[in-house]
């Protein structure tokens, strides 16, 4: 039975095991949903992802950080940012290893600044201040 439930598992494509998050399809947020959100995540007091809009695997996401978290990087997704509210200092490049990256780029972001993260790229928000942010992460092929 065990040799049974291991083939079958092993006949499985990948993207099975490991599914991605599925958000559902929604196309519109209002202004004032969105200043919703940001107040919902304030209240909560810490790190908080709630959906703006979705369609067709590009979610758009509000994202906010009252705490720094590890570093991160997306092997086949680009990531635009748009800073909402707060800011931080954001590090791109460099090499990621146990949660932070060593000789990446350090630059101050704050609201409406613009981020274009490429796939594959080190990044990293750290000591976040009230850090508000729509996200959208866009699939390309892995480089």
């Amino acid at each position: 039975m065990k040799t049974t439930l291991l083939c079958a598992l092993l006949a499985l494509p990948l993207p099975a095991l490991a599914q991605p998050v599925q958000h559902p399809v929604k196309l519109f947020s209002s202004g004032a949903d969105v200043a919703a959100m940001i107040a919902k995540a304030k209240a909560s007091g810490g790190n908080m992802n709630i959906l703006i809009a979705n369609d067709e695997g590009y979610p758009v996401m509000m994202e906010y950080r009252a705490r720094q978290t590890n570093a991160s990087i997306h092997p086949t997704q680009s990531e635009l940012v748009e800073i909402l509210e707060g800011g931080c200092t954001l590090v791109t490049g460099g090499t990621l290893a146990n949660g932070a990256i060593t000789g990446g780029m350090s630059r101050k972001v704050a609201k409406g600044d613009y981020i274009l993260i490429p796939s594959n790229t080190p990044h990293w928000y750290v000591e976040p201040q009230g850090l508000a942010m729509m996200t959208l992460h866009m699939p390309v092929p892995a480089k």
